[in-house]
């Protein structure tokens, strides 16, 4: 068969470049291979055990699980009210009637300040009952002294001067009686004398309502005439609902806002609050002291308060901690040094950049609180 000279030189270049392949694949030279580095963990028995010196470890940040206690905020409607300590019914002491008026709704008084002035007949009588008790007073005096210097010179019985200290002690009584009659009528100097009775403040504070006017006669004694509030510290009452009632208990707090008033806020401990339910709201109140020098809080404005209500200790780790897995949820903590096992958790409701952790992990264990997507065996 003969071959054409095309066909020789085809399997003669063929024939070359075999040879220089194998020549080259011999006899060239070596080409090196790169090194194996080692694994940056291993799993051994259903741990994660990272190498000594391997750059993982450095990336992994590890914190001690906390365990806190969080209080659970409850939002209620609140108004501010006046203390009942420090609020006041001004009585008149006596009957009779009023010359003049000192304040008006609203004014601001001090203690001792004179409110009214009252005409009195009862205090011209006590005045007078007062004067006759220090008059025979010092006659009782001048008779004991009297028997005891006769009773020295041997010229009188001891009847006698039995009889003077007895009639001693009885004016004695008699201008006791006279003096705390006087009082509790309100008599001053410089009015007891002409029949009047000062009616006086007995606290610091504001005019809130009144009755009294120039020539009106009181004839009621237990009748109210002035009430006084001492506003300079009020109470915030919060009305709590029926099914809150339980978590009212020591340790709770009370924060209230008010709605023109923005940016005053007032927060502290629950005072007190009420022993029973009121009937047509089904509430009780819940009471906080507020600070109010400057008077800006007035009684009867509204307010926001919530009330804080302290649960238990609980399970706490950063969110940075947790992996997800479908519905599972988990979290790495380390065994011993550089060794970590994976914990499935339950967790609640978020707290800002935590979780709570209802089982799973235990106070003072420490997880993985970054990096932990790095050891992710899965």
């Amino acid at each position: 068969m003969r071959v054409t000279r095309v066909g020789v030189l085809a399997i003669g270049l063929l024939c070359v470049a075999i040879i220089l392949v194998v020549a080259f694949r011999f006899h060239g030279p070596a080409v090196k291979t790169a090194s194996m580095e080692p694994p940056m963990y291993a799993v051994e028995n259903g741990s994660i055990v990272v190498r000594d010196g391997s750059p993982l470890y450095k990336r992994l940040i590890i914190t001690p699980v906390i365990s806190k206690t969080i209080t659970h905020g409850i939002e209620l409607p609140a108004q501010i009210m006046a203390e009942p300590d420090r609020q006041v019914n001004v009585l008149a002491p006596v009957t009779g009637r009023i010359i003049s008026v000192a304040v008006h709704l609203g004014q601001h008084v001090t203690k001792g300040q004179i409110l009214a002035i009252i005409a009195a007949s009862d205090l011209d009588q006590a005045v007078a009952d007062d004067s006759r008790a220090r008059a025979a007073l010092d006659f009782a005096h001048r008779a004991f002294a009297r028997a005891q210097g006769v009773l020295a010179a041997g010229g009188n019985a001891v009847k006698d001067m039995e009889s003077a200290r007895n009639d001693l002690a009885q004016a004695q009584a008699e201008a006791e009686r006279t003096q705390r009659r006087l009082q509790v009528l309100g008599a001053r100097p410089g009015y007891s004398a002409q029949g009047q009775v000062p009616l006086v403040s007995p606290i610091d504070g504001v005019v809130s309502s009144t009755t009294m006017a120039p020539g009106q006669n009181i004839t009621d004694s237990t009748a109210v005439q002035m009430t006084l509030l001492d506003l300079s510290e009020v109470w915030v009452a919060a009305a709590v609902p029926e099914n809150r009632v339980s978590q009212i208990h020591e340790g709770v707090t009370l924060t209230a806002t008010f709605t023109d008033l923005p940016g005053h806020t007032c927060e502290g401990p629950l005072a007190t609050y009420d022993p029973t339910l009121h009937q047509d709201t089904r509430r009780l109140n819940a009471y906080l002291v507020c600070p109010n020098t400057d008077g800006t809080l007035h009684p009867g404005m509204f307010a926001n308060a919530i009330m804080k209500v302290p649960q238990n200790s609980e399970i706490m780790v950063p969110k940075s901690a947790l992996l997800m897995d479908n519905d599972r949820v988990s979290v790495f903590v380390e065994a011993s040094p550089r060794t970590f096992r994976r914990h499935y958790v339950e967790i609640s409701y978020d707290e800002g950049d935590t979780v709570r952790i209802l089982s799973g992990v235990s106070a003072n264990d420490r997880v993985v609180t970054s990096g932990a997507i790095l050891l992710n065996d899965d």
